[in-house]
């Protein structure tokens, strides 16, 4: 063969190659697959949850497809289209589950083909949706249960404050009979009182008019001007105390010059020792002064 056909041959082979590359890339970037065609089934739900299109659908863990839609019918009622591999049995008691984790970015569709003894499942029959054991679900059913318990003890509450407001209300309506009776005993007690009051009053009246106020005045006014007299009295001697005091300390007269002279207070206390002494020696020696008497 000619060495230019040679190179034509391997150029396009190259070309070709490449363009097959190409091709193949761009199916796996839009995410076609070379298997077999997946076959696509219905899940019923009631509630959906986080679930989205596009999420994982696993069988024992393991992905073997993916949730294509979500379709509302009415509440209560979604229908969830999935695919699964062409070679995956399903049975009539198949059940799925949606599980989300704390640690997944979205939920995921866990799917349960059924026991072995029960038969495959129909065409176009839907396969049943269940609720979820994850956390999440498990938080959801403790929230409703919470809820329930609430409202049970908000009934118990009300029910309790609708008795003691029964009871409150019985217990002032018996106050109140009471007072009713009470009333007339009350006010007949008051009227003989205030009857009791008034014949005191008019005793005091009476007593009072029978002092002899008059002459109680004037004799108060006698002892009043008794009191004034002695008060004046009782000032003129202050006075006059505190002026022979003022000259006691100024040294005038016998008491100033005794307080104020120490020569004085000296020569008394020298006198007083010697007449003592002497008193002394006459009680010892009673013959030792002699006395001469000399007549004229």
């Amino acid at each position: 063969m000619d060495l230019h056909y040679q190179k034509e041959i391997t150029v396009g082979t190259l070309v070709l190659v490449g363009i097959g590359l190409f091709w193949a890339g761009s199916l796996w970037l839009k995410g076609a697959t070379f298997r077999a065609p997946a076959r696509t089934e219905v899940v019923r739900f009631s509630d959906v949850g986080g679930l989205q299109p596009d999420n994982e659908v696993r069988v024992s863990g393991y992905s073997v497809g993916k949730v294509l839609g979500i379709k509302f019918e009415e509440p209560g009622r979604l229908l969830v289209t999935i695919t699964v591999p062409p070679g995956l049995e399903l049975k009539s008691d198949a059940t799925a589950e949606i599980v989300t984790s704390v640690f997944a970015s979205g939920a995921t569709l866990s799917l349960k083909p059924g026991s072995p003894e029960a038969p495959a499942l129909s065409p176009g029959q839907e396969i049943r949706g269940v609720s979820g054991n994850d956390l999440f679900a498990k938080g959801a059913l403790l929230a409703d249960r919470a809820d329930s318990v609430l409202i049970g003890v908000q009934a118990l509450a009300n029910q309790r404050t609708a008795d003691n407001l029964q009871k409150t209300l019985q217990s002032l309506q018996t106050v109140l009979t009471t007072m009713n009776k009470q009333i007339p005993l009350t006010s007949t007690e008051a009227q003989r009182t205030l009857i009791a009051l008034r014949r005191l009053s008019e005793r005091l009246d009476s007593t009072i008019a029978t002092i002899p106020v008059g002459n109680a005045v004037e004799r108060a006014d006698t002892l009043a001007r008794n009191l004034s007299t002695m008060s004046i009295q009782l000032t003129a001697t202050g006075a006059r105390l505190d002026s022979l005091l003022q000259k006691i300390n100024a040294g005038q007269g016998t008491l100033g010059k005794f307080v104020t002279d120490s020569g004085l207070y000296i020569d008394a206390r020298a006198t007083s020792q010697s007449l003592k002494a002497l008193i002394d020696e006459l009680t010892k020696h009673p013959g030792k002064i002699q006395v001469q008497v000399k007549l004229f």
